[in-house]
């Protein structure tokens, strides 16, 4: 009986060794070749399975790591329009494949950058609609009334981060006794990044040149205002490369005209780029 048992040892140790040598044989070569990423891959309480997902690359191109860090050497990279396998994600790193079953590591803000089989952003945990938007410009124009007066804006942006993003504009007022041009710039800040619906604050200053349709008889027919406003809208994202804005503000002029306030409101179309 003890030989028996020896005997079953030796057979199930010898199939065993043979079958992690065969799995090291097929595992990409810059992955295992590195003993720290294979001891990374083993431990399994902070290695966590996604679902097997198909992503498409939208960006010029996608990183692969050959670990979960940026320390990390990068081995390839993945072109625009190729597809991507999800295998594992490990804190804010994915594990990933390409069509000829290149695997690497890739960081959460570069796989945001994906488009999933329904053509929308990809919906991986950890991955939120504001790491899809995260350093992407967007330009748009807007429509509406700053007090009683008709006013429409040119829009140039830039996500500084998923939360927070940089304006600036110009535009038209067109009043019933002079027309202004106006300049801004803002800050806009939008805290909640998963949702298609998301409310953002802004704060801004502005400036006016203004023209009087008449000519008086005395002084100049031109005058410049300065203000600083304060605003509330929301934000519907569609897709990945469009979204619709509708924002109200509570104007402040500076200066000798600092008691006096206004008010505006405005809806536009953006695009990303």
């Amino acid at each position: 009986m003890i030989r028996l048992f020896f005997v079953l040892f030796v057979i199930t140790s010898s199939h065993s060794a043979f079958a992690k040598s065969d799995a090291a044989k097929d595992a990409p070569e810059n992955i295992l070749s590195n003993p720290d990423i294979s001891a990374t891959q083993n431990q399994q309480a902070d290695t966590k399975p996604v679902p097997k997902v198909k992503l498409q690359v939208i960006d010029t191109y996608l990183e692969l790591h050959s670990g979960p860090g940026r320390g990390y050497p990068i081995f390839h990279v993945i072109e625009q329009g190729q597809d991507v396998t999800v295998h594992t994600r490990r804190t804010n790193w994915f594990y990933v494949s390409d069509r000829r079953q290149r695997q690497g590591w890739v960081k959460q803000a570069g796989l945001a950058r994906t488009l999933a089989p329904t053509g929308l952003p990809a919906a991986l945990p950890d991955t939120q609609h504001g790491d899809f938007l995260a350093q992407q410009g967007r330009v748009g124009f807007a429509l509406g009334q700053l007090g009683n007066s008709d006013m429409a804006n040119v829009i140039l942006g830039y996500r500084l981060f998923s939360f927070m993003g940089i304006e600036a504009e110009y535009g038209q007022v067109f009043a019933d006794d002079k027309d202004g041009t106006n300049y801004g710039f803002s800050l806009m800040l939008e805290p909640f990044k998963n949702w298609s619906f998301t409310p953002f604050v802004s704060k801004g200053l502005s400036w006016q040149d203004w023209t009087d349709k008449t000519k008086g008889s005395v002084g100049s027919n031109s005058s410049h205002t300065k203000t600083e406003f304060t605003g509330v809208g929301m934000n519907y994202y569609i897709g990945y490369n469009f979204v619709v804005r509708a924002e109200f503000r509570k104007i402040f002029f500076i200066g000798n005209q600092d008691a006096i306030s206004n008010s505006a409101w405005q809806l536009g179309f953006s695009s990303f780029f």
